[in-house]
């Protein structure tokens, strides 16, 4: 199963008593997957890989018309999955084509709507079921271990711009790119407003297990930044520490460690006799302050330096 396919399992089992919300719903589903024929009297199909949004799409219409619904599995070349088709046709077809505003009938005849209907902007709970519906009928959402991107494939630039301005109304920063010329595709691409969309619609696990993966993104990476960060110390240590034993023993040599003052003897014979410790370390070793124990390194490796110019 992929996560989109657990999105949308969850979505599904969401049980909408309000009719309005299903009939946003359902207008959502329409725009995305659904389709028209032209016959006698038209019927309504919807397409979708998921055979539980097609039983959903049928259980949703049957709720509100009264309608034959069927629905079908088909192999379809090229193909390693399946599609499953609904079929809506019966005596309310034509009211449920025009609600969800698929059509209108007018003195001039039938023509296909590319608005949203009405219905849709009464209210938040209505927004969100479209939006719900949009993306049970075209939406994907990549797995949050591989990234964050979630879009919804639209075949009108009118009813794309619609989706994008509910969402913008919910602050989610959704934009648009086109694909092939004739599909639009609605897309959020960061986590948050990823995560976002899936609580607005109602897949409130999908949005929280996308938050813990990404909880555990982010500890990985702070574990690798401090990691990466107390590797490069300790590389910086040990080089220091390389070239103040090289100093020191460059005084023993020449002048011998006993001709400096008793502060710098202590310190030189403090870092001989610990390699590997830091300057923190030395100064405890010491006692007295960082910065006392790390002028006085800084001396030896003056003092050294003038010696090899000498």
């Amino acid at each position: 199963m992929s996560f989109s396919s657990d999105c949308k399992d969850e979505l599904i089992r969401i049980r909408v008593k309000n009719a309005d919300q299903r009939l946003s719903q359902l207008s959502g589903l329409t725009f995305t997957s659904g389709g028209i024929r032209i016959s006698r009297r038209p019927a309504l199909f919807y397409h979708t890989e998921n055979p539980g949004t097609a039983k959903h799409i049928a259980s949703v219409a049957l709720s509100l018309y009264d309608l034959d619904a069927v629905v079908e599995e088909k192999q379809v070349e090229h193909r390693r999955r399946p599609i499953y088709e609904v079929t809506l046709s019966g005596r309310e077809i034509d009211r449920l084509l025009c609600d969800t505003g698929a059509m209108v009938q007018s003195e001039n005849g039938i023509r296909l709507m590319t608005e949203i209907p009405a219905c849709v902007n009464e209210n938040e709970e209505n927004r969100r079921a479209f939006l719900r519906g949009c993306f049970l009928g075209s939406g994907s959402c990549v797995d949050p271990k591989r990234g964050y991107h979630l879009e919804i494939i639209f075949r009108s630039r009118a009813v794309a711009d619609a989706a994008v301005a509910l969402m913008h109304g919910f602050l989610l920063p959704a934009k648009i790119s086109v694909r092939n010329g004739d599909r639009f595709l609605v897309y959020l691409k960061e986590g948050d407003d990823v995560s976002g969309m899936l609580a607005l619609i109602g897949a409130s696990s999908s949005a929280l297990a996308l938050e813990n993966v990404r909880v555990e993104k982010d500890m990985r990476n702070y574990i690798n930044r401090t990691t990466n960060c107390e590797s490069a110390n300790l590389d910086k240590q040990v080089v220091a520490s390389i070239r103040q034993r090289t100093a020191i023993e460059a005084i023993d040599k020449q002048i011998g460690l006993s001709s400096l003052p008793v502060s710098l003897q202590q310190a030189a014979r403090l870092r001989i006799a610990n390699p590997d410790a830091s300057v923190q370390e030395l100064a405890d070793l010491a006692e007295i302050q960082k910065s006392g124990m790390y002028h006085r390194l800084d001396r030896l490796m003056k003092i050294a330096e003038g010696l090899e110019e000498e």
